[in-house]
């Protein structure tokens, strides 16, 4: 089956775009393209600088313009027809481009284009085997209203042209020319006891009628496939012809290659996700996993698919030389918009990958498109990705692909370096979209560590709005045992900014663990020791009560969470955080073990 990128809007599109969306402006999107060319070697940024498409071999008609394209207004879908009538030689269709024509200018432009994963063969048309190859394009165009699609009227027979065909035919006449009489014969499989001398549409219906032995298909590598009709005559088409639109079914959110936009996290329609690994993906080179539960000899035991939760390690270069690596997030925006701190895709992250598409030994690769860091310096762009290749063994191989932005410079670049890691892979299913609870639900109240039951969540957290925000006691203490008294105390905020965590979405995931240590920020020490205030109870819960006084005789410093996890389960949490303060004793450290509770659990809003 064939398969096709997100589209590309060239510069020049993007500028039409652009001014149609400001109302400055109305354009006509005119005809459609391919080629055989390979353009998988070019940039993102080579390809949005196209004015035409590279060595054209046949135009295709515009058949329509698509109304599936729900609460956009800025989204046209442009259905294209090609086949392999009068093409002499096969070719791969490569890559598909769309023009356009602003009013008032004569000049086409080539306004965006598809480029394929998997491209579809175009055979020739020697044998007289008609094949046809429909792709949906959708494109941005600013405003709906200030675009106009050219159907190619050639593409469907309307209601009149079919009507005055009709009125033309003589129903009395007989097949005169010989020649086609015996193309009839010969072609369409007459039996002895059909007679030419019946009239024309009596004769041309029972040899069409006779004809339909089924479909032969023809793949990118030349393999031939026969479709036979059942035994009522009927010919099922595959399921898979259906899905020529480059992936994705929502416009909004097109898919990149395999990687596709199966659904709302937000709004719950991404259900029963389960941990399948968690670590991270060596950036350096393939790493192996395995499951931690049978996915099925072929990827059959994950319901609709895999999802991959991953980052993007950032190594700076400066003249040649490797310097600092750091953590960058991604940020998954369609529309390419830049967010600082964040490297920007077009692709779907986390990413989500169907679990047909998986076949053993055979590479899957995602890259992440888009403008990044929006870094204006640069002369050498690659956009990262990785590769994932389900093996025999049931482990999966994760392939990084380095993406770079530098400055090309001949005596040592100056840039980046961007390595896609994997930290999670978990399955995922699909479902309606659901009710969202507010932020004033409280899914827990009270003061617990280790397992909390959660209270209104759904079981794999769809309903939890973005995501669960969990607020820690003020004071982290000294407790004579885990529900004992309380002995010695700091604030909270002595040593971490805030006692509110949030855990975002796309990690509650079943069996996740989030390291709470990476989620709490440590307040700095400009000694590079942090030594929090403490307060002992000098009454030991007395008859008195509490009695909390500032201990100065022995000086605590923080060194760190010995135990920061939370594990997600079945609408439920498991969280334990135990922060290190010790007191030094000459060379020893020493002290009781702290813990620090959580009091509540609730849904957050972005």
């Amino acid at each position: 089956m064939s398969k096709y990128n997100e589209t590309i809007l060239t510069a020049g599109g993007l500028d039409l775009a652009t001014r149609a969306a400001n109302g400055k402006t109305k354009f006509t999107i005119t005809k459609a393209t391919a080629t055989a060319d390979d353009l998988t070697t070019m940039s993102e940024t080579d390809l949005q600088n196209l004015i035409v498409l590279p060595n054209e071999v046949q135009t295709g008609s515009i058949t329509n313009q698509t109304e599936n394209v729900p609460t956009s207004k800025s989204v046209v879908g442009t259905e294209i027809l090609f086949t392999n009538q009068g093409i002499d030689k096969g070719y791969l269709v490569n890559a598909v481009g769309l023009y356009a024509k602003e009013d008032g200018k004569d000049e086409e432009i080539l306004y965006a284009l598809n480029t394929a994963v998997e491209p579809e063969f175009m055979p020739d048309f020697a044998d007289q085997v008609l094949l046809q190859f429909r792709i949906t394009m959708y494109v941005i165009v600013g405003r709906t209203e200030n675009v106009t699609v050219t159907i190619d009227p050639s593409g469907m027979a309307s209601k009149d042209y079919v009507n005055t065909k009709i009125a033309e035919i003589d129903v009395n006449d007989k097949i005169q020319d010989e020649d086609i009489a015996k193309k009839l014969q010969n072609k369409l499989v007459y039996t002895d006891n059909k007679s030419q001398d019946k009239n024309v549409m009596t004769q041309v219906a029972e040899a069409l009628g006779s004809a339909v032995y089924g479909f032969k298909t023809i793949d990118k590598d030349g393999n031939v496939t026969s479709i036979l009709p059942d035994s009522d005559s009927l010919v099922t088409l595959p399921g898979e012809w259906n899905n020529n639109t480059g992936g994705s079914t929502d416009p909004d959110h097109p898919a990149a290659g395999v990687d596709i936009y199966p659904g709302s996290l937000a709004n719950g329609e991404i259900t029963e996700r389960h941990c399948l690994w968690q670590g991270n993906s060596d950036p350096t080179q393939i790493t192996n996993v395995s499951f931690s539960q049978d996915v099925g000899a072929k990827m059959d035991r994950v319901g609709e698919g895999l999802t991959f939760l991953l980052y993007i390690q950032r190594t700076a270069i400066n003249k040649g030389l490797k310097g600092d690596a750091v953590k960058l997030p991604f940020n998954y925006d369609p529309n390419n918009l830049a967010k600082e701190g964040y490297y920007t895709t077009t692709a779907p992250v986390p990413s989500y990958i169907r679990a047909k598409s998986f076949e053993v030994d055979k590479e899957q690769v995602v890259t992440y498109n888009g403008i990044g860091e929006n870094l204006t310096t640069i002369k050498n762009h690659q956009s990262p990705g990785v590769g994932f290749t389900f093996k025999a063994d049931k482990t999966m191989d994760i392939r990084p692909i380095q993406g770079f932005d530098n400055d090309g410079a001949a005596d040592g670049i100056t840039g980046y370096t961007y390595d896609v890691v994997v930290e999670v892979i978990a399955d995922y299913s699909i479902q309606t979209a659901v009710q969202q609870l507010p932020a004033s639900i409280n899914f827990f109240t009270g003061s617990a560590s280790g397992d909390i039951a959660l209270s209104g969540v759904s079981d794999f957290f769809e309903n939890s709005m973005d995501g669960i925000e969990i607020t820690m006691e003020d004071y982290m203490y000294i407790r004579s045992s885990p529900s004992g008294t309380l002995q010695e105390r700091t604030l909270a905020t002595n040593i971490v900014e805030s006692p509110i965590i949030r855990i975002p979405k796309d990690k509650l995931i079943q069996g996740i663990n989030n390291n709470m240590s990476f989620k709490l920020k440590v307040i700095a020490s400009e000694t590079g020791k942090l030594q929090p205030p403490i307060s002992t109870d000098n009454n030991k819960l007395g008859a008195s009560g509490v009695n909390w006084q500032v201990n100065g005789s022995t000086s605590y410093y923080f060194l760190g969470f010995d135990i920061s996890k939370l594990i997600i389960n079945k609408a439920s949490i498991s969280i334990n955080v135990v922060p290190n303060l010790k007191y030094s004793v000459g060379s020893l450290w020493q002290g009781s073990t702290w813990s620090w509770n959580a009091v509540k659990v609730s849904p957050y809003k972005n």
